[in-house]
Order: structure tokens, then C-alpha cells, then sequence
């Protein structure tokens, strides 16, 4: 059985965004970063984020053999696993 994340809505990210309207250090002038994990912050560009159909996929793990879900870009669907229907999804792009 595969792991699955829980992904956040766009509910969420809108009580986010009006927690943050109202705390007193953010400006319209504060930056937005990706921690990734490393040691560095990534920028988030200005138009990194975007509308986007994705589908489901799964990957299995080869040393333990355990499935891990995600989700793919549908244009990018038919290099993976994938199943499921397609949905339209918020991506925040990070190319670095």
C-alpha cells in the first residue's frame, strides 16, 4: 500500500494568506522563500505559481519495495505510473 501525503487546499492556503494579512511584520514588501530541507532558502519567483492539470502516480521504493504516491504534471503523466483521473491543481514552480 502506498504512503500518501496530505496535500494542502486551497481553504487552507487562504486562512494562511489572511493570518499572515494580519500579522504586523508582513509587508506588501516581504519576500517569499521554499525551504526545501537544504541549508538555503529558494526564491519563489514572481508567476511561479500557477493552475495546472496533475494526475496520481506511484513509485515503489527499490531496496524496501514500498509504494510511495504523488502526483505528476499530466503532460508529464505518461513517463510514470500514474492512474487515476486528472485534476487541476495549484503548482508553485521551483527550478532551481
Amino acid at each position: 500500500m502506498a504512503e500518501q501525503v496530505n496535500c494542502m487546499k486551497f481553504s487552507e492556503l487562504k486562512e494562511l494568506v489572511a493570518a499572515l494579512a494580519a500579522n504586523d511584520k508582513v509587508t506588501d514588501e516581504t519576500k517569499i522563500f521554499l525551504d526545501t530541507g537544504w541549508d538555503s532558502l529558494q526564491e519563489i519567483l514572481p508567476g511561479a505559481v500557477s493552475v495546472a492539470s496533475a494526475q496520481p502516480f506511484q513509485v515503489q521504493d527499490e531496496l524496501t519495495k514500498e509504494y510511495f504516491g504523488g502526483y505528476v504534471l499530466a503532460e508529464k503523466s505518461e513517463k510514470f505510473d500514474s492512474s487515476g483521473s486528472a485534476e487541476d491543481v495549484i503548482v508553485i514552480k521551483n527550478l532551481y
